[in-house]
């Protein structure tokens, strides 16, 4: 698989890595086996119908709502109101959801379908990233298959969240930004990285720590280029929408400060630790970088020396590469994706509370890291002097536990319900049932989110009830609700 060329022609490893890019898009459609929603995608999948976690103060005086009433709240203002409600990040997911949505349906699977999707461009934009850098050698195959293999990657790629498209933008970015440093310097490449990369911030916010990268590399090598004025243009149309959405979404900013203190004092209690930070840091680090050993064993000392194995490896790879070139790449693909770690953990200090080192936040790095250890391949299997034992012991200890991860995650994987809003929303239809008690109207809320598209339904409700109660035309039947926002 990390053959080099001067055995396998570039025809044949061509058509190799287009196998490998049609593979990775299959296990993007193909999973997961089996799906349910849990909390967070709720809040997505709400938001994309205009409806936010303070809707339910506008129903509060009533015991009766239809779906009409809820279907008038389902258009692109409310959309933009919800989000800047909840706390204004990931705008262009729910409002694409919204527009998505609107044209497929409201089944789970359209619902996940446009992460899908996104997943699907992302794989497409890292195959053309990967042809740029290492032409039509097989190490682009390796880089697709780290990348289609890696559990949180394909996790987000069919999640009901913002990640995969802030993934599938910074990608897109990469490419423009890739093209810009080392092919031509033209105003239009300049202003695709800029405008991609303002779809990842106005995707998920995170996103950013990627967008200061390929901003500080520009600044540090194209400083001349970037002062002309069509590159100036090329600049300032991008921030100017990026702009004009925090002039009209400041309140959500105010809404996340608050979240933030909130999640700080309940912290405060527990202590805080500089320390666990850098653990926590150095563990998600050397796993994206696909020194995956911590994922199987959560120990420190597994962690530390994971860690020490991908500085060395690094440190090598540097000095194994004969051309500047090769080695600029090295140093550019791990900022890019120990990026992720730097800025968390800078959050995480200054928060007080260690949620910004959430797994699912390093994703945005994702791509990069998978690249860089495809980069390390390509210098170690390229180079005279790299030994037969370098070459033998690099897929031993990134492919092989990059693969078992992957397939112990699909074994070990299991939906949990947490919801039960999906199912009850299919008996509505199926059961034809035009009339349903709920205990609270947020259970309505969701219930008309998987609802076909004009469907005529009453919900009464009853703050006293623990369950469902769906009117059939044979009798009332009662479901006991299951709500867990864990």
């Amino acid at each position: 698989m990390v053959a080099s060329n001067t055995i396998i022609k570039s025809g044949s490893a061509q058509k190799i890595n287009f196998f490998c890019l049609i593979a990775a898009i299959i296990i993007i459609l193909v999973l997961p086996l089996k799906k349910e929603i849990w909390y967070d995608e709720t809040i997505s999948i709400l938001c994309s119908k205009g409806i936010s976690h303070d809707a339910p103060a506008q129903f509060s005086n009533v015991n009766t709502i239809s779906s009409t009433t809820l279907e008038q709240l389902n258009n692109s203002g409310a959309v933009f109101n919800a989000t800047v409600t909840d706390n204004a990040n990931g705008f262009l997911y729910n409002m694409g959801l919204h527009w998505f949505t609107l044209l497929s349906g409201n089944s789970i699977s359209a619902y996940m379908m446009l992460s899908k999707l996104c997943g699907i461009m992302t794989l497409v934009a890292f195959f053309a990233l990967c042809t740029l850098l290492f032409g039509k050698k097989l190490f682009t195959s390796v880089a697709i298959l780290l990348l289609a293999m890696d559990n949180n990657f394909i996790g987000l790629s069919h999640e009901i969240r913002d990640y995969s498209m802030g993934i599938c933008f910074v990608t897109l970015a990469a490419v423009y930004f890739y093209k810009f440093m080392y092919r031509q310097e033209r105003p239009l490449y300049l202003f695709l990285t800029g405008l991609f990369s303002v779809g990842a911030i106005l995707s998920h916010f995170l996103s950013v720590y990627i967008v200061l990268v390929f901003l500080g590399a520009l600044l540090f090598t194209k400083r001349t280029a970037l002062f002309s004025l069509r590159n100036i243009v090329a600049i300032l149309l991008p921030l100017a929408l990026l702009g004009l959405f925090f002039y009209y979404a400041y309140p959500g900013l105010h809404v996340m400060s608050v979240q933030n203190q909130q999640i700080h004092d309940r912290s405060a209690s527990q202590g805080f630790s500089i320390g666990e930070v850098f653990l926590r840091a150095i563990k998600f680090t050397a796993i994206d970088f696909k020194i995956v050993f911590p994922a199987f064993a959560d120990k420190v000392i597994v962690s530390f020396l994971s860690f020490l194995l991908f500085l060395a490896l690094y440190i090598a790879g540097t000095k194994a590469a004969t051309n500047n070139a090769d080695r600029s790449r090295l140093h550019l693909l791990c900022i890019l994706g120990a990026s992720s770690s730097a800025f968390l953990a800078i959050l995480s200090i200054r928060s007080q509370h260690y949620t910004a080192l959430y797994y699912r936040y390093f994703s945005f790095c994702i791509p990069f890291c998978c690249l860089f250890a495809a980069h390390l391949f390509y210098v170690f299997f390229t180079q005279p002097k790299s030994g037969m034992i370098v070459k033998s012991v690099l897929p031993v200890i990134i492919i092989v536990p990059v693969c078992a991860l992957f397939l112990s995650g699909i074994m070990k994987s299991k939906a949990v319900v947490r919801y039960n809003h999906v199912q009850i929303a299919s008996e509505i239809v199926s059961g034809n049932i035009v009339k349903i008690g709920v205990p609270a109207w947020d259970d309505a809320f969701l219930i008309q989110c998987f609802l076909p598209q004009g469907y005529k339904i009453d919900y009464f409700r009853d703050p006293d009830a623990s369950h469902f109660t769906l009117y059939r035309s044979t009798g009332e039947e009662k479901v006991p609700v299951i709500k867990s926002n864990s």
